[in-house]
């Protein structure tokens, strides 16, 4: 009985290791595909611009979000209503994009890994006459505030400015 055994095992032992070998490559072949996709993904740049002075429509930060490698990314703290403006386009890739738009606007938002958070004391974030969506003044956000700018979730955001409202194209009434 053991002899048939073994006698089966090298009969049927090519098949089997061709079978673990095809198992085995097609895991490899799918992780470098994946691999591949993804140099080429992180390296594909995109621009934003955020059109200023038209209600800043290219900027807002929750259609933004469908251009980020990580689309699991949160918008906390109100940034999910932050409207950025700014005069000048912003050069970045998909992978990189919520770090970037963070740092060139860090007046308003700070990101941490899959986490982006609106500042809700700082000077450089107004919330628009409705109330339903805050601007960041991008022109005034380069620098970072300081830890204390990320205040509280409860924190009321400071109206706009009629002047501002009126820069970046958005109607004064009240």
């Amino acid at each position: 009985m053991r002899l048939s055994i073994v006698a089966r095992l090298k009969k049927n032992g090519w098949a089997l290791l061709l079978f673990v070998v095809g198992v085995v490559a097609t895991i490899w072949v799918t992780d470098v595909y994946g691999w591949l996709v993804g140099q080429f993904e992180r390296s594909s740049p995109f621009k934003i611009d955020f059109q200023a002075t038209r209600r800043c429509s290219g900027g807002e930060l929750i259609d933004l979000r469908r251009h980020f490698a990580d689309q699991s990314l949160k918008l906390e703290r109100g940034a999910d209503r932050l409207i950025i403006c700014d005069p000048d386009a912003l050069q970045t890739n998909v992978a990189d994009a919520p770090r970037d738009i963070a740092n060139a606007f860090a007046g308003c938002l700070n990101y941490r890994t899959g986490v982006l958070q609106m500042l809700r004391s700082s000077d450089t974030v107004c919330a628009l006459p409705s109330g339903d969506s805050y601007i960041c003044d991008g022109e005034a956000a380069a620098i970072y505030p300081g830890s204390s700018a990320l205040g509280a979730e409860t924190n009321a955001i400071a109206p706009c400015t009629d002047q501002l409202l009126t820069q970046f194209g958005f109607d004064t009434t009240r």
